[in-house]
């Protein structure tokens, strides 16, 4: 009779367990670690700045070749701003000389990188060339007039930017847009106020 005891109460203790063990899981702070893991959602993490160049510094390497220059200083500021310094001396029907500050703002939010649209206040100087009105007199061979005038200025212009290389320290530019000279209708001897812009760079980028 012991023996039968014995042997008959395993049964009872084995449904004990099974349920206890669905009890004790189902109690507050009791679910496993990974569990817990599981049912806590994480929020996404933000995006980190992609990492690259702060500074260009870019010239057009053809314009030397005709006795002109074209170059500008670029730092970025911010994700989608960035603050330039250019300068430039070019021929159309006349000679521009100019420096310019000038705000741009990348629209995709990679200063540096892409398109970019800038609006830029300077200075520039415009010499006339062929001028032929003041003669000593009539029917004289005339020798072309210089006449030179200076005034502020103020442009607009959009460009798309690629940076190359796997440091991205390769800047190539193209862009152009419309510059107007502040000269008095007085004292434009002929200028041209209003004139078109091009851009055609090559730069060194870095950090």
């Amino acid at each position: 009779m012991p023996f039968m005891r014995r042997h008959a109460s395993r049964p009872s203790r084995t449904a004990l367990l099974a349920l206890l063990i669905p009890l004790a899981l189902s109690l507050p702070g009791a679910a496993p670690a990974q569990t817990l893991a599981e049912q806590t959602a994480k929020r996404p993490a933000r995006k980190p700045v992609a990492a690259g160049p702060s500074h260009i510094l870019s010239i057009n390497p053809f314009m030397p070749i005709l006795g002109l220059f074209q170059g500008e200083y670029e730092k970025r500021l911010q994700d989608n701003l960035s603050v330039a310094l250019s300068g430039s001396y070019t021929r159309l029907e006349d000679d521009y000389t100019n420096i310019d500050v000038k705000l741009r703002l990348y629209p995709n939010e990679m200063a540096l990188d892409g398109i970019g649209l800038a609006a830029g206040v300077g200075y520039g100087s415009v010499r006339r060339r062929d001028n032929f009105e003041r003669c000593d007199m009539v029917g004289a061979d005339c020798a072309p007039s210089r006449t030179t005038e200076s005034a502020p200025t103020f442009s607009v212009e959009g460009l798309y930017q690629w940076m190359l290389g796997t440091r991205r320290s390769t800047a190539v530019t193209m862009g152009g847009g419309v510059k107007r000279y502040f000269i008095s209708s007085e004292r434009d001897a002929g200028i041209s106020r209003v004139v078109p812009t091009l851009r055609l760079t090559i730069g060194y980028a870095w950090r």
